[in-house]
């Protein structure tokens, strides 16, 4: 059956998501998702996904790309790129989700691999694909997706074979779109986006401490202009506004599967003032500490 999952993202280092989708044999793991208590954080994996919006609106934020998904839209995320997701502030967004494996369609010495996956995963490829039912060969990814999605939730009789074949077919399509008419990610956005993605994982690994842009952008030895021009650029946001957003939601994690106090919860998320705390919450989340843990438990 498809799996629910948290906001709490496992990565590495350098940011990447650790969490196994799947399984070694069969990698893919697929999700219904109620964003209306948690968001999604900035994280990448090896693994492709793709996001099928079944109640808008929720806010999809790829590199440096805000998507707004209404009800039936969706996005393909490709390999190793920077996403996030969250509810938009209107309504209560619900979402499907599938992240799986390249080597699931084919592995690397296979014409599968070849036709379907290298074009996918070259440098000039797009980061992600929206998709629209409105569009005639956007709808059919579509239709792919959500075959592939409920193949892994009702798990039929050779689904494997199902959800391969639905995901082969959606490849074929976007595979196709990538295929000259690119600009070529240069040398020096590789090294913004890798560096990106390790102070991202600083903040993931010290956000309980006192955190300041130096210490942020001195973790890749970057100035504090830079850190700040590189997180603007890639997130629409400083590096500060990331670390109150980061505490807030590792917040709401503890209000809703702890009995901890309000003030304790903060303390441990790096809120030094109680008040700060709430303030900073109800900014981000629209409602008290006290408020959401009544709300969501």
């Amino acid at each position: 059956m498809a799996l629910n999952i948290s906001s709490n993202i496992v990565a590495s280092e350098k940011g990447r998501e650790l969490v196994q989708h799947g399984s070694a044999l069969f990698p893919i793991a697929c999700y219904a998702e109620d964003l209306s208590s948690y968001s999604v954080a900035w994280h990448w994996h090896e693994e492709f996904e793709y996001v099928l919006c079944t109640k808008g609106p929720l806010h999809v934020d790829v590199k440096k790309t805000r998507l707004t998904l209404q009800t039936g839209q969706g996005v393909f995320i490709n390999s190793g790129v920077l996403h996030a997701v969250e509810q938009a502030p209107e309504g209560t967004a619900l979402l499907h989700s599938g992240v799986f494996h390249p080597r699931l369609v084919g592995g690397m010495d296979t014409i599968f691999w070849q036709k379907l996956i290298r074009p996918m995963t070259q440098p000039d490829a797009p980061p992600f694909f929206l998709l629209d039912g409105l569009v005639p060969w956007q709808k059919q990814v579509l239709d792919c997706l959500h075959e592939s999605w409920k193949a892994v939730s009702d798990e039929p009789f050779d689904y494997e074979n199902r959800v391969r074949y639905y995901l082969s077919l959606a490849l074929r399509l976007l595979s196709t779109q990538c295929v000259g008419g690119r600009t070529k990610v240069s040398q020096q956005e590789q090294i913004a986006s890798e560096r990106m993605k390790q102070m991202l994982r600083f903040v993931e690994e010290h956000y309980a401490e006192e955190l300041t842009v130096q210490l942020i952008a001195g973790s890749v030895a970057l100035s504090e202009s830079a850190c700040l021009r590189s997180f603007r650029q890639m997130l629409g946001i400083t590096p500060i506004q990331y670390v109150k957003q980061y505490r807030v939601e590792k917040a709401a994690e503890l209000l809703r599967s702890t009995r901890l106090k309000t003030g304790e919860i903060g303390a441990e998320c790096g809120f030094t003032d109680g008040s700060y705390f709430i303030k900073i919450f109800r900014e981000i989340k629209h409602c008290t500490p006290k408020e959401y843990r009544m709300k969501f438990c």
